[in-house]
C-alpha cells in the first residue's frame, strides 16, 4: 500500500488491535492512541494519511477529535472514518458536516474497514 499510515483511536485495546493487525496484513503503517488528547499529541510525529476513531471515548470523543484535527491547518486535510456501536441521525449528521469519509457501525468485519480504508486512499 505505499507505505501508507494510518492512526487508530479506539479506547477497547481488543478492537484496536484487531483492527491494526487487518491493516498491517494489507501492508499498512498503524499506530493506535487509546484517545483523542494521545491522537492530538502523536498526530505531528506519526503524520497519518487517515484516521479512524471511535466517536464514544473518554476525555475527548472522536467528533471532537476529528472537529480539532480539520481546524488545523497542517492537518486538515488528513481523512477519517468514524466507529460507533451507535450512529443516530444527529451524529450522522456531525460526522458528515466536519467531514467523516466512512461510518463503520460496531460490531463490524475487519475486512469492512480495510475495504473503506482501500476506497478512503484510493
Amino acid at each position: 500500500m505505499g507505505g501508507k499510515k494510518i492512526m487508530i483511536v479506539e479506547d477497547s485495546p481488543a478492537i484496536a488491535e484487531v483492527v491494526k493487525e487487518e491493516l498491517e496484513r494489507e501492508g499498512y503503517a498503524v499506530s493506535v492512541a487509546q484517545n483523542g488528547f494521545e491522537a492530538l499529541r502523536d498526530l505531528e510525529q506519526i503524520n497519518p494519511d487517515l484516521i479512524i476513531t471511535d466517536i464514544n471515548m473518554p476525555k475527548l470523543d472522536g467528533l471532537k477529535l476529528c472537529w480539532a484535527i480539520q481546524n488545523r491547518t497542517e492537518t486538515r486535510n488528513i481523512p477519517f472514518i468514524l466507529l460507533s456501536s451507535q450512529f443516530d441521525q444527529p451524529t450522522v449528521d456531525k460526522g458528515k458536516e466536519i467531514g467523516a469519509r466512512f461510518f463503520i457501525a460496531k460490531p463490524f468485519e475487519p475486512r469492512a474497514v480495510v475495504e473503506c480504508v482501500k476506497k478512503v486512499l484510493a
